[in-house]
């Protein structure tokens, strides 16, 4: 099987995973009662008003990153935040917040993403977050999106916490 083959697989294999609703996908993109108890973690410290772009303010916030990082955990199955390891899916997450939108090198993005205009905001992540496919039509994320802004703002967080050492 070639390169090309093999992504294909992978992709296809990841979109089947996150359809039966492994961790790869961890929440519905539509606001539900939860049935599963516990599989939000929401944050012990305050959280800016909806809208708010004080990003560095949670960056800071060790109650919000802790909880981001709890949350990304689901993430790892397709993204890296570690520069030494690759990541299994897409592309590598350090230092994204402010980064070119499809501009993390050594990563073949959707043409919804490469041809993004601008950078990674708070707010673009936040949108993204909530549903990848609504955001960016097109892409090939699969993920199904995070309902709860508590958990999107914990995890762009933890993100705005990762920086290149």
């Amino acid at each position: 099987m070639d390169k090309a083959h093999i992504g294909k697989f992978r992709l296809a294999l990841l979109s089947a995973l996150c359809l039966a609703g492994t961790a790869a996908c961890s929440e519905p993109a539509e606001d539900s009662k939860d049935s599963n108890p516990g599989a939000s973690v929401e944050a012990t410290s305050s959280t800016p008003a909806a809208g708010s772009s004080d990003y560095a303010t949670l960056a800071a916030d060790a109650g919000q990153v802790e909880a981001g990082k709890k949350l990304f955990s689901n993430c790892a199955v397709c993204h890296s935040v570690d520069p030494g390891n690759p990541s299994p899916a897409g592309p590598k997450l350090i230092a994204v917040v402010g980064r070119k939108i499809g501009g993390a090198e050594d990563f073949r993005y959707s043409q919804a993403l490469k041809n993004a205009d601008g950078s990674w905001t708070p707010e673009k992540l936040d949108v993204f977050l909530k549903d990848p496919m609504a955001a960016y039509p097109g892409t090939s994320m699969a993920f199904g999106g995070l309902a709860k802004e508590a958990d999107r703002k914990a995890i762009i967080a933890y993100l705005a916490s990762i920086q290149p050492k």
